[in-house]
């Protein structure tokens, strides 16, 4: 590795490093020497090669964490309801009460929960399949070119073999 590429690349990691402390572009700048569009440069080439791999964590914690949230108030759920469903126990019926509808609001939370979740499932699916789409529509349009179709545009005729 050159010379070049390793300081480069320190120089990549000490932004990224800034970055993760919440620093601006300016203070980054200042404190490196370097200009504030040369530190642009280098969150965009840091967002190309790591940006998906951002994402994609950011999606699955989230997706993580909002199963374990439903989890638990499913968990606080149940607690709830024998609370409420036990003749066992010296619970008044003021606190049943207030058991119950503590419940109906979680049993109502967690329902929005999952309508979300398949909301989102579905919207990352009909993406998946317009990506698709295209795809295909760029790669028949280009196989197109390739054999002498052109099919985007209309041929024009020539003029002189035009009998009127």
């Amino acid at each position: 590795m050159s010379i070049e590429k390793q300081v480069y690349e320190a120089q990549l990691q000490q932004i990224f490093r800034m970055l993760l402390e919440n620093r601006t572009n300016e203070q980054i700048a200042t404190e490196l020497k370097i200009s504030v569009r040369t530190v642009q440069n280098y969150k965009r080439r840091l967002e190309q090669r790591y940006g998906s791999i951002w994402r994609q964590k950011t999606n699955d914690t989230l997706f993580l964490e909002s199963n374990l949230f439903k989890n638990r108030m499913l968990k606080l759920y149940k607690a709830l309801e024998d609370q409420v469903t036990s003749s066992a126990n010296e619970t008044s019926g003021t606190d049943k009460a207030k058991c119950a509808e503590i419940t109906a609001n979680i049993a109502i939370d967690v329902l929005k929960m999952e309508s979300e979740g398949i909301k989102a499932i579905k919207e990352l699916i009909s993406v998946e399949k317009k990506n698709t789409h295209l795809n295909n529509l760029k790669r028949y349009s280009s196989n197109n070119k390739m054999n002498g179709c052109n099919y985007d545009s209309p041929q024009e005729e020539d003029d002189s073999n035009r009998k009127f």
